[in-house]
């Protein structure tokens, strides 16, 4: 049952992010005339000397894009790919019907918009585990057979669309797109790991018995010590180790310090936590004999 939930939450992840970036483009960033990057972006110029509406060019490049992952890197890769690519251009026609009027007179308004749907419209993409396809296709390609980081592909493939558009449209128009890339960019990580974010808190303390005691009984948090020792005296001592979520982390800083108010306590902001008690059940395994 848990996995079909959790297939239900990624396919609306992924339904919710489509629409997200499509309106970003149909009701901002295009009627606005914002350069912008990737497969939406290179079509925006095509149709500039085709006259193709913009949503059958989006579809087109997808298609040949998908027809070139699936030669070079294989179905399964395309299979994650195919619905996101073939349901954002019916989307993004959709929204190209309903631009929005309201906010057409505030350039910096619409820019912080679209790059706040844009953004969380890609992190929940990525979150269910699909890909937005596009440029994607063919950073993955040419990162298999030359090596090429991904990341690199992209950027580049952007950087060469918008430096096109920017050579057919005003300085504002340019510069207002490349802020809805850097909002854009800012949030989804932020949506990609929602949820998953954690502290670290280590503790270093010679009453690291007390406050190993004191937490389990008070806080009931999972911790790992290990052996360290001190670089001026060289004392042998304990090093506390735990994982928590952000609201714990007041509380355990006054317990470490009711108990030891000379401890060195160190809070780390944590993006990702994997494994028994976060993605795993929580279960406990009998101690191990001293």
């Amino acid at each position: 049952m848990k996995k079909y939930i959790q297939a239900l939450v990624a396919l609306f992840d992924m339904l919710l992010g489509t629409a997200l970036m499509a309106a970003a483009f149909g009701l901002i960033i295009i009627p606005h005339g914002f350069a912008s990057g990737g497969v939406t972006g290179f079509s925006r110029i095509i149709t500039g000397f085709v006259p193709i509406p913009l949503s059958a060019m989006v579809l087109a490049v997808n298609l040949l894009l998908l027809l070139v992952g699936l030669i070079f890197v294989g179905r399964q890769f395309v299979a994650k790919t195919v619905a996101v690519s073939l349901l954002f251009p019916a989307a993004l026609e959709f929204f190209l019907r309903y631009p929005l009027t309201s906010i057409q007179q505030d350039a910096m308004l619409s820019s912080v918009a679209a790059g706040a749907l844009l953004g969380v419209g890609a992190g929940l993409i990525l979150r269910s585990g699909a890909s937005s396809g596009g440029f994607d296709i063919f950073a993955v390609i040419l990162n298999k057979k030359f090596d090429i980081p991904v990341a690199t592909v992209l950027n580049l493939c952007d950087a060469f669309v918008i430096i096109l558009q920017a050579l057919g449209q005003s300085l504002a128009q340019t510069l207002y797109g490349l802020l809805v890339i850097c909002i854009s960019a800012a949030i989804v990580n932020r949506v990609v790991t929602l949820g998953a974010n954690q502290s670290q808190i280590t503790i270093y303390s010679d009453h690291h018995d007390e406050i190993r005691e004191a937490l389990l009984n008070q806080v009931d948090v999972g911790m790992t010590s290990f052996l360290a020792e001190t670089g001026f005296q060289r004392k042998r001592t304990r090093v506390i180790v735990s994982i928590v979520p952000y609201q714990k982390i007041t509380t355990i800083k006054h317990i470490v310090m009711d108990i030891d108010p000379t401890a060195f306590v160190v809070v780390d902001d944590i993006h990702s936590v994997l494994g028994k008690g976060y993605t795993l059940d929580k279960h406990f395994d009998p101690p191990a004999p001293v």
